[in-house]
């Protein structure tokens, strides 16, 4: 299978490594010095205790790959405007394509089922007139990952979830399934969970609630999410902000409250910077519109009181526009 990760960072290269090195036949788009290392030494993984490093090829320009089996848009919501033209020469009738994007999706209000309320506008939404204009609506496949990652130096990826990395992916209307089969079991043969899933929106609702918990309370404090497990006063915060959030995603018709808890949210947490704070510190653009303004957008449209996420989103809006990077 032809497989491209257009947008190879520290996710996206950790998935690169695992599927070259499961026999299938992988590129990657990469700029700077990462694309750099990448040409001259491959891709390499720290996971656990173990180093892998794969060969794979990598180019800026996405005209040097050709058409693919299967592309994963491996860029953040930031990044979605800029790439969208550039994927065209990877995109054939019977390309499936992925989009696994952090926050509130692009492709939410797209065949909406009608039992489901439509949502409010967010500027993310605007983005379907360019992903529409390369592909059919049954070639996306909404996506949701986890796998915590990040870059250690060019063309090395530092993974901190060894073992506990998926990639969920589901159709957003039907006409592709056998692809999105063939997909799944080359990332499960991989070592990629990838578990079938009947509502890809309720998927994103949960990692969504995740972002918006624990990522942006990360962001305000400066510190690991996990801290929370420590600090009583956090804990209790935690808690109230996951309630709000399990709130507004019942008013949209996804009721997460018998798989999703704060007390299970943060049980769960591993110790490690969210893409949040990883950009802040680095002084990359920031998901802020997509992971934590759309759901007080969201709960403001159903009359919903949500008094902790307002407040966090205002503080870590403000952060971010003081280092101009929202």
């Amino acid at each position: 299978m032809r497989i491209c990760i257009a947008g190879a960072g520290g996710t996206g290269g950790h998935f690169a490594v695992k599927l070259a090195a499961a026999g299938q036949d992988v590129s990657v788009i990469a700029r700077g010095a990462h694309l750099a290392a990448i040409q001259n030494s491959g891709l390499t993984l720290l996971e656990g205790d173990k180093t892998l490093n794969q060969p794979v090829r990598a180019a800026s320009d996405a005209a040097e790959l050709g058409v693919q089996d299967f592309v994963i848009v491996g860029v953040k919501a930031t990044g979605l405007q800029a790439i969208a033209a550039s994927l065209a020469p990877l995109i054939g009738p019977r390309t499936l394509v992925a989009f696994p994007q952090n926050g509130m999706s692009w492709w939410y209000p797209l065949d909406l089922p009608s039992h489901l309320p439509p949502p409010p506008h967010i500027p993310i939404f605007d983005r379907k007139d360019d992903f529409l204009s390369l592909m059919e609506k049954p070639q996306i496949a909404g996506g949701s990952i986890y796998s915590a990652n990040e870059l250690a130096a060019p063309g090395v990826v530092q993974n901190n979830s060894p073992g506990r990395n998926s990639l969920t992916l589901g159709l957003i209307t039907p006409g592709f399934e056998a692809e999105l089969a063939s997909v799944q079991a080359a990332l499960r043969a991989a070592g990629i969970e990838s578990p079938v899933v009947a509502d890809i929106r309720r998927i994103v609702w949960s990692k969504l609630l995740v972002n918006m918990t624990g990522s942006t309370l990360a962001l305000a404090i400066e510190s690991m999410a996990s801290v929370c497990r420590t600090d009583p006063a956090l804990a209790e915060i935690y808690r109230r902000l996951v309630e709000e959030g399990l709130t507004i995603a019942a008013a949209y018709g996804y009721n997460l409250r018998d798989s999703i808890s704060g007390d299970k949210l943060l049980a769960r947490m591993v110790d490690h910077k969210p893409s949040l704070l990883q950009d802040y510190e680095q002084g990359r653009p920031m998901e802020i519109a997509e992971i934590v303004q759309a759901p007080a957008i969201f709960a403001r449209a159903q009359n919903i009181a949500a008094p902790i996420m307002d407040t966090l989103s205002a503080v870590v809006s403000r952060k971010a526009k003081d280092r101009g990077l929202f």
